[in-house]
């Protein structure tokens, strides 16, 4: 018996850890003449587990210009703009990804989703991202964070023009540092 409680009470003890859980997730798309997102939802695992998916449909080829914003923020008093805000060419990444932050990212998220060659995109294609769940401890590893809210905002430009935008929040606490 007592061999039982100790087990029970060291896996209580180590399955404390880190948490982040998608709070938020919003993506628009304003030109309706490129595509159509079928999905941009979060679905929850348990109550501390979720996972997001986003499905697009593009309708027109992307040869080359596609420019992808990404901005960071934490929320204290408001959201305020957090570590990293830059933008890359995607197409001239996947041919030669030498931004390491950018390409720290795509590594993380590359077991998710099908971008994962140059441009060109057919039309007809579909872009995904599926059962993306944050592994905290991973992405600790890579980016040490406090604890906090904090959220992502991609903008996609195509030829210089805004064609839509992915905005995200997720809740991260960690047990270990309290």
């Amino acid at each position: 018996m007592n061999k039982v409680l100790i087990l029970l009470l060291w896996i209580a003890l180590f399955s404390l850890g880190a948490q982040a859980k998608f709070k938020t997730l919003n993506c628009e798309l304003y030109d309706k003449d490129v595509g159509i997102i079928r999905m941009c939802k979060i679905k929850a695992i348990s109550r501390t587990r979720n996972l997001i998916n986003i499905i697009f449909d593009l309708f027109q080829a992307v040869e080359s210009g596609v420019m992808v914003q990404v901005q960071f923020f934490k929320r204290a008093n408001g959201w305020r703009p957090f570590l990293y805000n830059f933008t890359v060419d995607a197409c001239k990444f996947f041919k030669k990804p030498n931004n390491l932050i950018i390409r720290l990212a795509y590594e993380y998220l590359k077991p998710f989703t099908n971008l994962n060659h140059t441009c060109p995109y057919k039309a007809g294609s579909t872009i995904y991202i599926k059962n993306f769940e944050l592994d905290v401890d991973q992405f600790r590893s890579r980016y040490p964070i406090d604890n906090g809210e904090y959220a992502v905002h991609v903008s996609l430009y195509y030829d210089n023009i805004l064609k839509g935008t992915i905005n995200g929040s997720i809740y991260h606490f960690n047990y270990k540092d309290q």
